[in-house]
């Protein structure tokens, strides 16, 4: 099968430095991932297109344009309609993705694939299957006092009731060359893609390792739910990354789109940093 991943762009949003690496010092991030004089940093929205002929599957959504000004000058919102553009650049055009697969359903993951005309909410993949895991549709319905903002559930029934959606119950193959493990420590049910091409495997590391900063298995960002199981799944999957010689493909990283690490006798450390 002739696989082609393509990374496609969804736009721009902010975070506050400190929520992004929670308890690790400023001193420490800052000299790894930048932030502005208020102390806010970058990051985008990568989405990755998987061509493989007669199926092409895109990984994330990106944010999508449906929030009051205020909501989007407080997250930094940019270029959020840039996705049918991205796509159009490398040749697609929304009507050509079959499948949708979003790794969690927080706003700057899916919301991206419901479009507002007229007041009237549309796909934006009209011929496509979207896809979560079964326990993160389950966990977006209860939720929590410090979690619930990020879900939108007009946003969310929408998809279930027009988009097809599919809710995926264990770890495995999804499709040919494409693979999905599961993940709870940032939000229950996170799906994290693996990805075969040309020889060699790609994480799509979505809110599991948001940024290259993000590698040391302790720094992690503040919106983790299970900030020690976090961990843990981290430095399980790093080791496997490490000795398997996987690519990173990050979501979120403003300054870096892949990267290669390698295993120390003090954990994770970079080692290259490339784009596809």
């Amino acid at each position: 099968m002739n696989t082609k991943i393509i990374p496609i762009h969804a736009g721009h949003f902010s975070c506050d430095g400190g929520a992004l690496f929670s308890v690790i010092p400023k001193p420490l991030w800052s000299k790894v991932y930048p932030a502005d004089e208020n102390n806010v940093t970058r990051l985008t929205m990568r989405c990755l297109l998987v061509d493989q002929g007669e199926r092409r599957i895109l990984i994330e959504a990106g944010v999508g344009e449906h929030y009051p000004e205020k909501v989007q000058r407080n997250n930094g919102h940019e270029e959020t309609d840039a996705l049918p553009q991205s796509l159009a650049q490398h040749g697609y055009t929304p009507a050509d993705i079959t499948d949708v697969v979003f790794t969690h359903l927080h706003w700057d993951h899916c919301n991206g694939a419901v479009v507002r005309e007229h007041g009237t909410l549309k796909l934006l993949f009209p011929n496509a299957t979207h896809w979560c895991s079964k326990t993160q549709w389950e966990h977006s319905q209860i939720s929590n006092a410090r979690e619930c903002t990020a879900y939108y559930p007009e946003i969310l029934n929408f998809l279930k009731e027009e988009g097809n959606m599919q809710l995926v119950e264990n770890e495995g193959k999804l499709f040919p060359g494409f693979e999905v493990r599961l993940f709870d420590g940032h939000t229950p049910g996170q799906l994290i893609p693996l990805v075969d091409c040309a020889g060699k495997t790609y994480v799509y590391t979505a809110d599991l390792i948001p940024t290259t900063a993000h590698i040391p298995v302790i720094w992690l960002a503040s919106y983790d739910l299970f900030p020690v199981s976090s961990m843990e799944e981290k430095e399980r999957l790093l080791k496997e990354v490490a000795e398997k010689d996987y690519v990173l493909f990050f979501e979120h990283d403003f300054y870096t789109q892949c990267a290669t690490v390698a295993w120390t006798d003090r954990g994770p450390k970079l080692k290259e940093t490339f784009d596809l």
